[in-house]
């Protein structure tokens, strides 16, 4: 079927066409001269169709593009005219210059140079998970993927796989097979015989056991060679039962500092049932949780109130945290690209490694890094520790940048790189900027 784009450069080539008669008609300018001024455009997509205005084509004329290699490519002629031809671009030809030539009469004429362009992306608003599970499916968001499109996963290895995309309301899903290696894979769309590159660090995991977050441990200095660490470690889920502590580690020896100790009878009313930290802040906690297992409200009890204060909690349209209010007032705010937390009160974290992905079943480790700066306030953490449907981040963090500590004013900034390490699973087991570092506990 033709596209309109397609059809209105035809007719134009037919104008002419008609022009072109008009104006020279039989014995006229261009009826002796085969080889009259050639017209042709500088750059085409690939995929795209070419207007060529000449009044020199056979109606049996062949077309070629031959880049400087050598390399050659026939091009499918739509229509020809006493005035031009309109002629396609394959999607396979390679980006590059290229000489266009014409084969008729048994010669062979260079008519100019053609820059072929890559193919335009025909998918807007796409968006790409970081990874998937062998077997499962997964869905990438996008206007603009057509029915019998299909996505190929390609490995370093070169080794490929080609799976059927199927069209929903808002992409395309696909059901990774179960026979796809798990690895990281560039992700192809071959769309309409053209092809366009959706991710180059698409993780395939393979059916792991999901591990279960314990701890999390903050570890920065304190005196000489004393290290602090703040730790939230949660004792028991059923009942739940979490502790936020402060431990002295000298060398090989931790010793206990403070502790705070908040436990739940019905999985959601936390209390303070053990007060070691004077910076405490929440006595009580109620949490409301809708069907999808989101909090969309908490009802906290802070010191020196006699009545609670009720914090509601909005999500976007992907589900992701974006505001904790109170009636009068925005508590917290939480700001995302591209599915990833960027910020958070006077924290930025920035996101420029696509291949650094997140395993999608182990902690967010953005979130972690709240969890430990909010201890005054643990209703807002207490949630992702419970595992209450926080949506992680795709990608993971390469660095943060915070209010400068020595710039008393606040308004100096300190980038600090992030650095990770991961266990046999693909876990992120530490995550370290500076002289700080947060270790992971399953």
């Amino acid at each position: 079927m033709m596209t309109i784009k397609r059809i209105l450069t035809i007719l134009i080539c037919l104008v002419a066409a008609v022009a072109c008669e008009h104006a020279e008609g039989p014995g006229g300018q261009g009826a002796g001269n085969p080889l009259a001024e050639c017209v042709l455009p500088e750059s085409v997509r690939a995929g795209e169709d070419v207007l060529v205005q000449w009044n020199g084509f056979a109606q049996d004329a062949v077309v070629r593009l031959v880049s400087a290699e050598g390399a050659e490519h026939e091009v499918v002629i739509d229509v020809v005219t006493a005035s031009g031809l309109v002629f396609t671009v394959s999607a396979d030809v390679a980006p590059g210059k290229y000489a266009l030539l014409v084969d008729q009469n048994g010669q062979s004429v260079e008519l100019g140079v053609l820059e072929v362009l890559a193919a335009g992306m025909p998918v807007t608003g796409l968006k790409v998970p970081s990874g998937v599970k062998e077997g499962e499916a997964v869905h990438f968001d996008g206007i603009g993927f057509e029915d019998g499109c299909e996505l190929v996963f390609v490995n370093s290895d070169g080794s490929e796989y080609t799976v059927e995309a199927e069209l929903t309301y808002s992409g395309v899903s696909v059901s990774v097979p179960s026979d796809v290696v798990p690895g990281t894979y560039e992700v192809y769309l071959h769309q309409n015989g053209m092809k366009w590159l959706l991710s180059s660090s698409f993780s395939v995991y393979g059916a792991l056991v999901v591990k279960t977050l314990q701890r999390l441990d903050l570890y920065s200095p304190y005196i000489g060679e004393v290290m602090l660490r703040q730790s939230w470690e949660i004792v028991s889920r059923e009942p739940a039962e979490l502790a936020v502590s402060e431990y002295l580690v000298d060398g090989g020896e931790i010793s206990l500092n403070a502790s705070d100790r908040y436990v739940s009878e019905d999985g959601t009313f936390f209390e303070l049932a053990a007060d070691g930290r004077e910076q405490s802040n929440d006595m009580e906690m109620t949490y409301q949780i809708d069907e999808s297992g989101s909090v969309v409200q908490a009802d906290v009890l802070i010191y020196g109130k006699k009545v609670p204060t009720s914090f509601t909690w909005s999500y976007d349209a992907e589900g992701f945290l974006n505001e904790i209010s109170s009636p009068d007032r925005s508590f917290r705010s939480f700001s995302y690209e591209d599915g990833n937390m960027t910020g958070f009160r006077n924290t930025v974290f920035v996101y420029d490694d696509p291949e650094l992905v997140n395993h999608p079943d182990a902690a967010d480790a953005v979130w972690a890094y709240i969890a430990l700066q909010e201890l005054n306030d643990p209703f807002v953490c207490i949630p992702y520790l419970m595992g209450w449907n926080i949506r992680s981040s795709c990608q993971l963090p390469t660095a943060v940048k915070m209010p400068d500590p020595s710039d008393p004013s606040g308004v100096k900034t300190v980038t600090e790189p992030l650095e990770y390490e991961f266990d046999e699973d693909g876990y992120v087991s530490k995550m370290s900027w500076g002289k700080e570092h947060i270790d992971f506990v399953y």
